[in-house]
């Protein structure tokens, strides 16, 4: 049975203990007696029809306000979380919308709120079906002016006149929260920029439902960093992981000494009986306390009893700013915070030094120069090679060859590697827990 086929019986069952007042049918007799013969068969049916409405009102309120309150247009951009919530009634309606000279319009239809993001429904209209390369931006603002980053998906209508957004903030707002701004920045066909903004009150009575806040507190080791997981918050529509790579004072011994590290993926699982959550987006950035991280996976689906978080790989952008003597005739191994180099041929060619070398396939010199008889040469291009894979025991990596091009030539050759990339896989247990 469908989920409407259930809310209907529900109604029936809701009409059928429904008891009339005992004078009912005395005072519409009463009143029907008064009006002239003539009338009283139009007024008979008008009245039959005021008891239906106001049966249908008084008893149906909150399944019209159910069906009322559904965003549509969204439907393939939302998770199936989101849908379900949707579905739900889930949700504050707002319904505001700001038109730019030339036509084109933004219309805020509704926002989701819980404890971790704060989800906007909003649609750009352009009635000249040219809604693509329209350049309409939205900035997000809480109280006092607070930004709010944020990321989302749209979908373009097949005529070209509307596209759906769902955007989400990627933090959660402060509970003192209550007015949010939407500025909009739209850039003209001829480069003209114009401005306006939506402003909305919230209504945390609609908010979408109550979240469960987990302290997790775990160091984990990275070799010569450590990363930090502090809490992991489930809510209706998400589950976020947040923590630190490094604090303020971590980081500024790291910006001194010159051996800074950029974190540019952490990559983690979230497990809930079994089965792998979806992984919805992640990110690093990096202010006055230091460089923080998160990862938002999708709502826990209902019922789960275990989750396991893990930490799957680490991915960072590292200072290393060290001299390595190549071998002109042979083959030079390097190792560079534990990264395996292999120069594997180096030649010269039309006044051109090539060094041909050997990495794993997610290790990126990001920074490196060559010292030809003491003078410092950049890196004109890298020539991209050939991959292959290797297979050792039970596990396999791809080694990925491919050629350095520095102009210059000489007999005494160092490699100046500033700072080098890396991925490297852990697979290792975060966290564990019950839901009673």
């Amino acid at each position: 049975m469908s989920k409407l086929d259930l809310l209907l019986n529900e109604e029936k069952g809701e009409f059928d203990n429904i008891k009339l007042p005992n004078d009912m049918e005395n005072r519409l007799r009463s009143a029907l007696d008064e009006v002239p013969e003539k009338k009283k068969k139009r007024l008979r049916s008008r009245v039959a029809a005021i008891i239906i409405v106001v049966l249908l009102l008084g008893y149906n309120i909150d399944t019209l306000a159910y069906y009322g309150k559904q965003l549509i247009g969204y439907e393939n951009l939302m998770t199936g979380t989101l849908q379900e919530l949707n579905e739900m009634g889930k949700g504050q309606l707002i319904n505001k919308s700001y038109t730019f000279t030339d036509g084109v319009s933004l219309v805020l239809d509704g926002v989701m709120l819980d404890d971790n993001q704060l989800i906007l429904f909003y649609t750009i209209k352009d009635p000249e079906g040219d809604v693509e390369n329209k350049d309409v931006n939205i900035y997000i603002e809480g109280s006092f002016g607070r930004p709010f980053s944020h990321g989302g998906q749209g979908q373009i209508s097949e005529d070209g006149t509307t596209i759906n957004w769902v955007m989400s903030t990627n933090e959660a707002l402060k509970f003192f929260e209550k007015t949010i701004t939407l500025d909009l920045n739209y850039r003209h066909d001829n480069g003209d920029y114009e401005y306006g903004e939506i402003k909305f009150k919230l209504d945390r009575n609609q908010a979408v439902g109550k979240s469960l806040r987990m302290d997790i507190n775990k160091k984990i080791d990275l070799g010569n960093r450590s990363l930090k997981v502090d809490t992991m918050v489930a809510s209706p529509t998400s589950t976020i992981v947040r923590g630190k790579v490094q604090n303020i004072f971590e980081l500024g011994i790291d910006y001194l000494t010159k051996h800074r590290i950029r974190p540019q993926e952490i990559q983690m699982e979230l497990i809930a009986d079994g089965e792998k959550v979806d992984n919805q987006a992640s990110g690093v950035s990096t202010d006055n306390k230091g460089i923080s991280f998160y990862t938002r996976f999708d709502a826990l689906p209902t019922d789960t009893k275990n989750i396991e978080l893990r930490l799957i790989k680490f991915s960072g952008d590292h200072d290393v700013k060290e001299l390595f003597e190549i071998n002109r005739d042979g083959l030079t191994d390097l190792n560079v915070l534990d990264q395996d180099i292999r120069i594997n041929e180096v030649y010269e060619k039309e006044g051109k030094t090539y060094i041909n070398f050997t990495t794993e396939d997610t290790t990126l010199l990001s920074r490196v120069y060559l010292i030809i008889d003491g003078q410092r040469f950049e890196l004109e291009e890298t020539i991209p090679g050939q991959e292959e894979k290797i297979v050792e025991g039970d596990s396999a990596k791809i080694l990925y060859t491919r050629t350095m091009s520095f102009k210059g030539r000489g007999s005494k050759l160092q490699l100046d590697i500033q700072r080098i990339s890396y991925s490297k896989v852990y697979d290792e247990l975060i966290y564990s827990y019950r839901l009673d």
